[in-house]
């Protein structure tokens, strides 16, 4: 019997679920693909048609808590009313909300890939890719609706809060203050600084300024070693409602 795309996505979010309690429980490099399969009450060969290998299974879990947070962000009936601080800071508390009862995990996938940079970019370009596009969303609401001016260099924003966020998650990991006070204060003061950044343009300013000075000397020094090169050439919509895809 044919099984539908339904019952796939039912069975692929159970194996995730269940390699985020053994991981927990054991740590990624005992946990077995054996015991996944058989706490997500699947076959050994099974599993390994949703995911060839357990490093699949730990990335596939940090996409899926990506489209959580892009799901729990819909439900916000008025989200779209918000302003873009109020956005940004919504996406950040709902991300530390999600991971909370998987706190431990995402210290596994820190330990794999976060302090190694080109694991990072390689393994988690898909989660990446899906936290970078509610970013980008809100960023483009906000300038449709002229909340805030139009950013030059705006491709570079939502990696940039990628990276902004990654250091909140590495903080929060470390933080043992009650009830993650600490976080909570960093996130309210560093959002409220990046929206008034975004507010005025400073940003765009700065990589303005940047780009022409580099492009200056680079210019300068490359004429030094041959004369003869050129010189270098309303209403805000609903959230993620452009692209459901």
């Amino acid at each position: 019997m044919k099984v539908s795309k339904k019952e796939k996505a039912k069975t692929r979010k159970r194996i995730l679920k269940a390699a985020s309690d053994v991981i927990i429980e054991k740590g990624f490099k005992a946990a077995s693909m054996r015991e996944i399969a058989r706490r997500a009450k699947v076959g050994d060969a099974t599993i390994y048609n949703y995911f060839p290998t357990k490093e699949k299974l730990l990335y596939g879990y940090c996409e899926q808590k990506q489209d959580d947070v892009a799901a729990a962000l819909k439900q916000i009936d008025d989200f779209h009313e918000y302003s873009l601080r109020e956005q940004l800071q919504q996406l950040a508390e709902t991300e530390l909300d999600l991971w909370l009862p998987d706190r431990e995990f995402l210290a596994e996938v820190f330990e794999l890939t976060f302090y190694s940079p080109a694991a990072s970019v390689v393994n988690l370009a898909e989660t990446r890719r899906r936290f970078n596009r509610m970013v980008s969303d809100m960023i483009d609401a906000a300038i449709e609706a002229g909340e805030i001016p139009e950013q030059p260099y705006q491709d570079l924003l939502a990696p940039l809060f990628w990276d902004y966020f990654t250091g909140i998650l590495a903080y929060w990991l470390k933080d043992d203050s009650e009830g993650f006070a600490n976080t909570t204060q960093v996130v309210d003061r560093s959002v409220e600084m990046i929206a008034l950044v975004l507010q005025t343009g400073m940003i765009g300013k700065a990589l303005d300024l940047f780009s022409f000075l580099f492009r200056s000397q680079a210019s300068r020094y490359i004429n030094a070693l041959d004369e003869h090169v050129a010189p270098w050439r309303k209403a805000k919509r609903r959230f993620m409602d452009a692209d459901d895809d």
